[in-house]
């Protein structure tokens, strides 16, 4: 979201355009037109905020000024990795976790939860596709649990999500790895609450 500074600067500099417009025109100017500037941006500031935080969910502004998707919530998780156990020597059959979204109009982060390990997004954006849905990109860190960190270590990745439907339903999309491995991973049932561990986000879903 805009910062304050770069607000009032935008805004001075169209106070300033706006009265040398007026001058060229012959109209007198009078300083105390000038007195409530900083409520003035204080104000835009505030509707700014309410904004990023609230409004753009607001279904009378959804549609023609704000088409950005809701994935804000707890959605269930399931991934296919090609992982192969070293252990072992067998593909990892597919794993099933929790998906949290926590998203405002500007900012989204994602955190995915399993048994094993967590993963949160370190940088995520969410782009017009133009074709009617969204693709959310991101690099995320994947910390896993330390009783299974000798055949599971710390890494880092990327992903590619496809997000569709009003509101969406279902997400889908591929992931990869440093570890040289990728997979798939697919998002369904949201609930809107925010769950902050694999205990609270198991009894959201009464599971």
């Amino acid at each position: 979201m805009i910062e304050r500074l770069h607000l009032s600067a935008i805004i001075l500099t169209a106070s300033v355009i706006w009265g040398g417009l007026l001058l060229f025109q012959g109209v007198a100017l009078s300083p105390t037109w000038f007195t409530p500037f900083s409520r003035v941006v204080g104000a835009i500031m505030f509707l700014l905020a309410a904004f990023d935080l609230w409004l753009w969910r607001w279904s009378l502004l959804r549609g023609w000024l704000v088409k950005r998707p809701i994935i804000d919530g707890t959605w269930r998780a399931d991934i296919v990795s090609n992982w192969v156990n070293p252990e072992t020597g067998i593909r990892v059959h597919p794993i099933h976790g929790f998906m949290v979204v926590h998203q405002t109009f500007s900012k989204l982060s994602l955190c995915l939860m399993t048994d094993e390990s967590r993963s949160e997004l370190l940088g995520a954006e969410i782009t017009n596709a133009g074709d009617g849905t969204y693709r959310v990109f991101g690099v995320y860190r994947n910390e896993p649990r330390y009783a299974v960190r000798h055949r599971s270590q710390m890494h880092f990745g990327g992903l590619e999500l496809r997000v569709g439907g009003t509101p969406p339903a279902h997400i889908d999309g591929h992931y990869w790895t440093d570890r040289n491995t990728a997979g798939e991973l697919t998002l369904h049932d949201r609930r809107r609450g925010h769950a902050h561990d694999l205990d609270s986000a198991t009894a959201m879903y009464g599971a």
